[in-house]
């Protein structure tokens, strides 16, 4: 039982950085939030009433379980790489002109939006 209590007694005194000036033990054991970000859409537009087609999303920190959200909702997405998602655009999703917001959600961050243009013919 000593041995746990000294155990204990050392590693709360070497957590807290007591007087060491050193990061305390805990801050060595913590995670950041990896937040996905995205840099550029292909294409950035296309003509109302199209036809489907593959949008390429490219950007960082992108997860094995990446879904591209289209006006938020979320879409087919295809994880290329961390930097490069494909994502299937339908011609339900071609109806209406005008700006669609899109972004990534991975491991339970969810990315910058970028805008996307459905233009009217």
């Amino acid at each position: 039982m000593r041995i746990i209590t000294v155990l204990l007694a050392v590693l709360m005194g070497s957590g807290c950085g007591a007087g060491n000036g050193k990061r305390p033990l805990g801050a060595m054991f913590s995670s950041a939030v990896v937040v996905p970000a995205i840099t550029a859409l292909s294409p950035t537009s296309v003509p109302v009433n199209s036809v489907p087609f593959m949008m390429t999303v490219n950007g960082t920190n992108f997860g094995t379980d990446a879904i591209v959200f289209w006006n938020g909702i979320p879409q087919k997405t295809t994880v290329i790489t961390p930097q490069q998602l494909v994502v299937a655009i339908t011609d339900a999703d071609l109806t209406d002109s005008g700006l669609v917001h899109i972004f990534v959600r991975t491991g339970g961050q969810n990315s910058n939006t970028a805008d996307f243009v459905v233009t009217a013919q």
